[in-house]
Order: C-alpha cells, then structure tokens, then sequence
C-alpha cells in the first residue's frame, strides 16, 4: 500500500537538521537471509524475493530480487517439516522521505501433489523494520483462489493454481479487497537493519533492537 504502517512507525519527525554528506536523503541498509519455510504436504521448495518500495526511494547497492536454491524438507520436533535456505539478501536503499518504506515480497515455488515442478504455493509480504538491530520475521503466505466452481476442479486435476500477473500485487493495497486467498505456509526472514542520516533530515530514530 506504500505507507508505513502505524503500528510499525518508529519514526516521528523533530527539529531540522543536516548532513555534510547528503543533506537530503538518507540510508537503510538491510542485510540477512530468507532462513526457512514451513509448508504442510510439500517437500521441494524454492523462493523468489523481490523489494517493493516508493517513488522516493532508490537501491545504490545489491539485487533488487533474487532466487533461492530448491530444497528439501527436514523433519523437526518442534516445527515439523521445515525446507531450509538459509538465501542471503543484502541492499541499500537511499531516500528523502519515509513514503513506501521498503517490503520484502516473497513467493514460494514447488512440486505439486502430481508431482508437478514450479508450481505456485504461496505469497507473503513484510516491511523492512523501522527499528535498527537484528530481527526475525514470521512472513505468513497465502494463495489466490479462483472465484469458479470450474476453475476449482480443473485445479485439483491438472495440479494448476491461479496466479497473480504481478507478484509485487501482495504489497499493494489497491485490488486486495476483491481477492479471494487461502492462508497456506510460513517463512522465516532473519535481517539486520541500519539507518543513517535520519536524524539530520528530522527523524528520532529508535533505540537498536537486541
């Protein structure tokens, strides 16, 4: 929806100020990895990141998305099936405003229940944090359901799922209200976050998260 969020707002602005380097922008550096995913019945998964930010914001170092290696689940006591990647992302963005905080997209590919490679199973998308410091992300996914009773059936025979055209489509918020989703998988996201240069445009910064 390219707003941040109020429950995640950890920036608020204050008295003006400015930088010898660039007075007008500052940076946030994100650096970690997609770490895992739980997906109930599905064994061999692979993701595709992608960042979606606003107008205002410019990527100055790393990919702007990336894809992972396909796995294979593992079983754990305590989670149950879990695929690991353990799939590094580094980025830099720099912008003049706090407008379209960057989000983190990810879609998860893998075999259906016919044994069908590359086939959709899931969606998620999360904001970078706000507040500096290491953080780990729980990304809930889920997937498009067609709106007909035919699409349904040739589904489950053909192994088809619907998609989005877009995939960045999850980190908007125009259209979401006429689609219809199922909750389906978990992803965890591992980052460290850096911020410099806020204070001088204006914005208290948080203390770092331990």
């Amino acid at each position: 929806n390219g707003r941040l969020p109020a429950t995640s707002a950890t920036f608020r602005r204050g008295s003006m100020a400015t930088t010898d380097a660039d007075p007008s922008r500052f940076i946030l550096m994100a650096c970690g990895q997609i770490e895992s995913a739980r997906f109930e019945g599905v064994e061999n998964l692979y993701c595709r990141y992608q960042v979606q930010h606003g107008p205002d914001w410019e990527i100055i170092r790393g990919l702007e998305q990336g894809v992972s290696q396909m796995s294979t689940s593992r079983a754990q006591q305590a989670d149950g099936s879990v695929v690991v990647w353990n799939f590094p992302v580094d980025i830099t963005l720099k912008s003049t405003n706090v407008f379209g905080w960057p989000q983190l997209v990810i879609t998860v590919f893998g075999d259906s229940a016919l044994g069908q490679a590359d086939q959709l199973q899931g969606y998620g998308a999360v904001h970078l944090p706000t507040v500096p410091g290491k953080h780990t992300l729980y990304v809930r996914m889920f997937r498009p359901i067609s709106s007909r009773w035919l699409d349904h059936v040739l589904s489950f025979f053909n192994g088809l799922r619907p998609e989005y055209k877009d995939s960045k489509f999850v980190s908007k918020g125009d259209g979401r209200e006429v689609t219809r989703v199922r909750s389906f998988g978990v992803v965890k996201v591992v980052v460290n976050v850096t911020a410099q240069g806020m204070e001088a445009l204006g914005y208290q910064v948080a203390p770092a998260a331990r």
